[in-house]
């Protein structure tokens, strides 16, 4: 039996059940060393030195002794009610969350909730949570803007391997950074049939916009966060025609229109405003159906509840869209 199968083991008993070889935790999780050393080798073979070896050389520290080696407890990610002492820290700006994309529909309905665990893991690199995520499936990355929530009363705990705990992550603290680009690119296919369709006639009361069509279908079935990179990734493509830039234009109209109305819908705010400024900001829209420049400065009014006569923002001198467009390659 190898040093990772029974720590496997070890894991399982020190974090889940305790019972399965017979023994008890106290309150902070701790187990007796001579008891855990003589229930594993009921099934296995493992003594003192083996043990300190499985607790020094695992890459993860998942385990601690007491100063006097007597006992031993994992250090967090319990399913069992201890209380491991984790320390009571001041997070950084941002942490992270990893997880399998088959998580992700639950998270963003419910947020991040502890579940079987006392506590939601965090990590605090994008390359950690990715390890993470990996085990779980198909990973996908959360940021979670933890300083925000320490200062709204929230509380952050470190355990002594640097994984960072919290009871939860509400949605509004949490934004996804990692998409399945196959799954992208279905809904931009997706997109262009809708915008290709001949029936769809903007000029008939009769039938639905485009844009309706394709934020009212089309967020219903892959969820807005989804919808929102595919229109991303249309604003970014330089090939694309104006019409279709106009059109992303009316579709985050309607998506701002929703939210104002109460929808929980997540902006990109600053990414998509400065996309849609840098794609149709000046451009001649004779011929067109809709006043696209007004349609614009009521979106950046929306979504940042903006005075529509009296402001003077002017979204492209934004420092944070100019961040943001950078990133794409985009120089303002």
């Amino acid at each position: 039996m190898s040093d990772k199968d029974t720590s496997k083991f070890i894991s399982l008993i020190l974090r889940h059940k305790p019972e399965t070889i017979g023994i008890t935790l106290d309150e902070h999780g701790w187990a007796n060393v001579d008891e855990l050393i003589a229930g594993v080798n009921k099934s296995r073979p493992l003594d003192m030195e083996g043990l300190e070896r499985i607790v020094a050389e695992d890459d993860k520290r998942r385990y601690s002794f007491n100063e006097d080696k007597t006992l031993i407890r994992a250090n967090q990610g319990h399913s069992i009610p201890v209380d491991v002492e984790p320390e009571e820290v001041e997070p950084p700006r941002i942490l992270y969350h990893g997880t399998g994309a088959k998580y992700t529909s639950s998270i963003e309905k419910e947020g991040l909730i502890s579940k079987s665990r006392l506590y939601v893991h965090l990590s605090l690199d994008e390359e950690t949570a990715r390890k993470v995520g990996i085990r779980h499936g198909k990973p996908v990355i959360y940021v979670v803007q933890a300083a925000r929530m320490y200062k709204k009363g929230y509380k952050f705990y470190r355990s002594v391997n640097g994984v960072w705990l919290i009871n939860n992550v509400p949605l509004k603290y949490l934004k996804r950074i990692s998409f399945d680009d196959k799954e992208i690119e279905s809904i931009i296919a997706d997109v262009d049939s809708t915008l290709l369709r001949q029936e769809l006639d903007d000029n008939s009361i009769d039938c639905p916009s485009r844009a309706e069509t394709i934020f009212e279908e089309l967020q219903k079935k892959y969820g807005w966060e989804k919808l929102q990179q595919a229109i991303i990734r249309i604003l970014l493509d330089d090939n694309r025609s104006l019409d279709d830039y106009c059109e992303m234009a009316e579709v985050i109209w309607i998506a701002a229109l929703k939210k104002s109305e109460g929808v929980p819908i997540r902006f990109r705010k600053k990414t998509v405003l400065g996309l849609l400024y840098y794609r149709l900001e000046g451009k001649d829209f004779t011929g067109m159906h809709n006043d696209y420049e007004n349609l614009l400065w009521s979106i950046a009014c929306k979504l940042f509840h903006l005075d529509y006569c009296n402001s003077t923002y002017a979204p492209l001198k934004d420092e944070k869209i100019i961040r943001k467009l950078v990133k794409y390659g985009i120089h303002i």
